[in-house]
């Protein structure tokens, strides 16, 4: 996402072209005359292209012009770039403010917009000169279109001017890798599509790229990669162009891909995190997720022409050009119970599908309600059926757990009322009971019938599968596994693919043979840079397979890391808002109530949720991925995250008058705390306030809507007396956070975690790439008898991340980390306060305890428990009640694994003789068959009132 700016002027209408003869000592356009021949738009001829002002190479290979050194020298001291002109040739146009002379890496596919972009945030959104381009490397024909940007086309230093400001482009093919990749979550919406000469192509948001697929009758290889703006969500074929549309999520943009140049040529901006894209002839229909609303664009002329209002986080478009008609799915629709149980008043009518008049460019409708989440919509020949495939969400059930059947997964057949879309019929499917069905068919994502008609076809997203069904009465024909999160259905080369988003894997099989027995045809795409470990973890947090029944996965409620937007009486916390996973890290205590002290404890009440089996290591993998996920760039802010004006004064507030910053300070703007907060009766853990313009509802119970519903509040439940501009200004400010901030990601070893393992890897990961040379702000210090000291060792900087290598840390030993407030991102990003990040070591575990277990308690209470635990690699463990048999009832148990003994830590119980704390339990476990997993125990559990013996047998994995 960019920041908010001036709308975009009036596209491209001729094209200023800069040959070599106009590229004279002021580096001004002299004579757009001079082009040589005819040129696609963007783009100047070959030539001598790779000059500075003065006509010498300009190369980042070799020493630059007067001598300079290497550009990699100047990189790394900061110097600025030198390509100044004489002051009597200084254009008329001057820079407000002091000159500016910078170098900035750029991506390779990236376009610069110049009204505003975040990679030139120095220069605002509202610089008054025009920017020329003075330099670029050999081989280079990109020009400046329209006055307004710049799709550089190779790699090497590209200079700007803009009135006296002087600025070094160095675009770079290596700027993306694990170390710098920023999980900003957006998952392909529509990422396949075919271009005129048949050859299929992918979108892999997490690469920043797309690639081609060339298909033959004996299988499929895939083309080099092309770099595109951050993350590519979805494709389509615009055939009037020539050109591949390619929604920039990440950029809020569409970029124009030249399939035969095999490059981005230009984009049009077009608001908040584009997600889907339908072609009408030479105008594109854009869903903008993030803003809620539907762009049309005009391709020719390049701009936005119209924006309308649809329902919440629209994802899936389907045109029917004969009746100038838009359906338009929102995935965060309706709930006819939004807040569960909770009374639920004033709610807003359901916006599941808006219906928009694409000639009169008017919203004309809203289809009936249909369901809680859609993702996928199909329409009919004809245009007389629409499809959909969606979730409903059931979250007035009390108490959800594993067996709730919270999650029912389904497809709506609607017959449209073309005079009324109010009055269409909706039909529904149950998906996850079809005949021949092997079981439930979670999250249903892309749905078309084969071209012959003889099956109908549905991605399961949560399941790793394509399911056929018969087009007549939907019995399951087969279900053909396909790789984690299978996205898009096209049809080509006789074959129908899908993108098999979490495997970077485009899978396709015969249309004529869709059954098991068919092998498919893979083709790995892409150059993914996330973390191996955190991708694991998130192939786990959205299988539902992983689950008891198969049927829920984590991202069912925190959708991409999100939130459903629904209120549910589940775990410890009663009826609680779907919190964000995002920007997780260094948030301790977890839950609403804060009852988890770190994510692995956290990790273990979700096993219970959703009934899995699953190991300590698979855990640990899961909380890494949940703390990856990060806050994209802020769509309010001004370019590079600055702050407005209006958020400035806002901030003065918050941290004074309005008295926020008592709960909400540090650097992810919460005290991670339990507090008696604005939920009466009940203690709460303040939330971070990072990104949370696009997490509603707010509050513990979704009491509020909106943010600004949340902000007055705020303001009354602080006392705070202040005027409506200052209500606003404040608003400004909680909308654009985190603004500038740097802020912690994910930690290693987790922030408050005990027994954590002598060999752990310790790694802090930030929300931006970090300046050079700030190693000594990052120090790891023990606890000893006369204080905190130091540890020796050192600390490297790479990319986002800041790394310990030393010797292994100490037995039963409190260590902490510490980050000066100084430390800075490569963008003039800097953490809002200091930062620790506090640990305990303990003693070597030997023995696993992870599993379900059966106690059998003896003594003057007797009775059979059921417990299930899991061990981090360090000993920790986690525990939770599963069945108390009438006898307890507890929230959660800690603990931790010394040699082959468990120790509990105090614990408070439910019992029938009333609250009781369970001051020690120490168990000696035994290892039957050698496998390091422990299979019974036996000790004791001490009360104030009375000890009990216990026999433990460990039941299965879970």
């Amino acid at each position: 996402m960019s920041p908010t700016r001036p709308p975009a002027r009036a596209a491209l209408t001729s094209v200023i072209v800069i040959t070599v003869a106009a590229l004279g000592a002021s580096g001004c356009v002299t004579d757009p005359s001079t082009e040589e021949a005819p040129a696609p738009p963007g783009w100047i001829p070959t030539g001598d292209a790779g000059l500075d002002i003065d006509g010498r190479p300009f190369s980042d290979a070799t020493p630059r012009p007067d001598g300079d050194p290497p550009l990699d020298a100047v990189l790394r001291d900061g110097a600025p770039p030198d390509f100044a002109l004489p002051d009597a040739e200084l254009p008329a146009c001057q820079s407000p403010g002091a000159p500016i002379a910078r170098s900035v890496d750029v991506p390779l596919g990236e376009t610069l917009f110049f009204e505003g972009d975040d990679f030139l945030f120095f220069w605002g959104a509202d610089h008054p000169c025009p920017v020329q381009l003075v330099a670029r490397p050999d081989g280079a024909r990109a020009a400046i279109v329209d006055g307004a940007r710049l799709t550089p086309d190779r790699t090497g230093v590209w200079g700007l001017r803009r009135g006296d400001d002087r600025i070094e482009v160095v675009i770079r093919d290596d700027l993306l890798t694990a170390d710098t990749f920023l999980n900003y979550n957006y998952t392909p919406t529509h990422p396949l599509a075919v271009d005129d000469s048949g050859t299929l192509w992918v979108a892999s948001p997490p690469s920043n790229a797309v690639q081609s697929i060339a298909l033959g009758e004996d299988g499929a290889d895939a083309g080099p990669l092309v770099p595109t703006g951050g993350w590519p969500t979805a494709l389509t074929w615009w055939p009037g162009g020539r050109l591949m549309l390619v929604a920039q999520t990440g950029r809020d943009a569409i970029g124009l891909l030249d399939v035969d140049a095999g490059r981005i040529v230009d984009a049009i901006r077009v608001g908040d995190e584009p997600a889907a894209i339908a072609l009408d002839g030479d105008v594109a229909w854009v869903a903008l997720s993030g803003a809620d609303t539907v762009a049309r664009v005009d391709l020719v002329r390049r701009e936005v022409t119209d924006r309308l209002p649809v329902g919440h986080d629209p994802r899936a478009l389907a045109l029917d050009s004969d009746r100038g008609r838009l359906y338009v799915a929102s995935m965060l629709s309706s709930n006819a119970h939004p807040r569960g149980q909770l009374p639920s008043d004033d709610l807003p009518p359901p916006r599941d599908v808006t219906v928009i008049d694409t000639r009169a460019v008017e919203v004309v409708g809203h289809l009936p309600e249909i369901s809680t989440v859609l993702r996928g919509l199909w329409l009919a020949p004809g245009g007389d059926e629409l499809w959909v495939t969606a979730t409903e969400s059931h979250n007035d059930i009390p108490s959800v757990n594993a067996s709730s059947r919270a999650h029912r997964h389904r497809l709506a057949r609607i017959t449209l009322d073309h005079r009324d879309p109010a009055a269409s019929r909706v039909g529904i499917i149950d998906l996850d009971e079809r005949p021949g069905a092997p079981g439930p068919a979670p999250s249903p994502y892309s749905i078309a019938p084969t071209p012959d008609g003889r099956a109908l076809l549905v991605t399961l997203a949560g399941g790793g599968a394509l399911q056929v069904l018969d087009p007549t009465d939907r019995r399951e024909l087969a279900r053909l596994d396909t790789g984690h999160d299978p996205r898009g259905l096209v049809f080509a080369g006789g074959r129908v693919w899908t993108f098999a988003s979490l495997d970077d894997a485009v899978v396709g099989w015969p249309i004529s043979a869709l059954d098991r027995d068919t092998a498919p045809t893979i083709v790995s795409v892409g150059s993914d840079p996330t973390p191996p470990d955190i991708k694991e973890g998130q192939r786990i947090f959205n299988d539902a397979t992983f689950s008891a029944r198969g049927d829920l996965a984590c991202n069912n409620c925190h959708l991409d890391g999100l939130t459903d937007g629904l209120v549910w009486n589940l775990l410890l916390d009663g009826d609680v808002n779907t919190l964000p996973f995002r920007n997780v890290g260094g948030t301790d205590p977890f839950l609403w109530g804060g009852f988890l002290p770190t994510l692995f404890d956290f990790s273990r009440e979700v096993l219970r949720l959703v009934g899995a089996d699953a190991t300590g290591e698979e855990m640990e993998l899961l909380t890494l991925y949940m703390q990856s996920v990060t806050a994209p760039p802020n769509p309010y802010t001004l370019p590079g995250g600055r702050f407005t004006p209006a958020a400035e004064r806002g901030r003065v507030l918050f941290e004074g008058r309005a008295a926020c910053v008592a709960c909400h300070s540090g650097p992810l703007l919460t005290n991670r705390s339990r507090v008696a907060g604005k939920t009466p009766g009940v203690q709460t853990d303040v939330p971070s306030l990072i990104g949370v313009y696009d997490t509603a509802p707010y509050g513990r119970q979704g009491q509020w809507r909106t943010l600004a519903d949340m902000v007055d509040y705020a303001v009354e439940f602080t006392r705070a007396e202040l005027d409506a501009d200052e209500r606003a200004d404040l608003l400004a400010y909680v909308r654009e956070l985190p603004g500038d901030l740097l802020y912690l990601n994910s930690a290693r070893p987790l922030s408050g975690a005990r027994s954590v393992w002598h060999l752990s890897p310790i790694e802090l990961a930030f929300s931006s790439t970090l300046a050079p040379g700030q190693e000594a702000l990052v120090t790891l210090e023990r606890e000893t008898g006369g204080g905190w000291q130091p540890v020796g060792g050192r600390w490297t900087l790479s990319g986002r991340y800041a790394r310990y290598r030393g010797d292994p840390l100490d037995f039963e030993t409190r260590y902490r980390i510490r980050v000066d407030p100084a430390l800075e991102g490569t963008l003039g990003y800097r953490l809002g306060g200091p930062l620790t990040i506090p640990f305990e070591t303990g003693r070597l575990a030997e023995i696993d305890t992870t599993g379900r277990w059966r106690w059998d308690i003896r003594g003057a209470v007797a009775g059979t428990v059921e417990i299930a635990f899991l061990q981090s690699a360090g000993g920790h463990v986690a525990g939770a009640l599963l069945d108390g048999d009438g006898l307890i009832d507890l929230d959660h148990l800690e603990g931790f694994v010394s040699g082959t003994t468990l120790f509990i830590d105090p614990f408070p119980v439910t019992s029938p003789f009333g609250e009781v704390t369970v001051e020690s339990t120490e168990l000696d476990l035994v290892d039957d068959d050698g496998d390091g997993i422990a299979d019974r125990g036996a000790g004791l559990i001490v009360t104030p009132f009375v000890d009990l013996r216990v026999e433990a047998v460990r039941i299965d994995g879970n």
